[in-house]
């Protein structure tokens, strides 16, 4: 029974002295602290519309930096079809999640 009770310790003092396997740092551009947990979406910003594809549901845009990004937008989240080549739009993006992957905008205002 010690030998045992010596054993459960042993391993306790073990797994507590670990560093923990999944610790994560918020590094590098676009992540950021959310939720608990890193957030790989880009940060909310100002950004200006180069094209809108209609049948896919997506807006390529321009951000300040220069980086071009293409978006998914449901329909609920806004109607793509009222953008126009140059329009400045703000866009609040979704955390992307292991079942999809794919950039897609949580909020989007006209920027006037």
């Amino acid at each position: 029974m010690k030998r045992i009770s010596a054993l459960v310790i042993g391993i306790l003092i073990a797994v507590s002295l670990t560093p923990a396997v999944n610790a994560q740092r918020a590094e590098g551009e676009g992540r950021r602290m959310q939720g608990g947990g890193i957030n790989y979406a880009p940060q909310p910003a100002v950004y200006t519309v180069i094209s809108t594809d209609s049948y896919a549901q997506t807006v390529q845009m321009r951000g300040q930096d220069g980086n071009v990004l293409s978006v998914f937008v449901n329909e609920d989240v806004y109607n793509i079809s009222k953008l126009n080549p140059g329009d400045k739009i703000q866009v609040n993006f979704l955390e992307p999640d292991g079942m999809n992957n794919k950039l897609a905008a949580a909020n989007i205002w006209p920027v006037r």
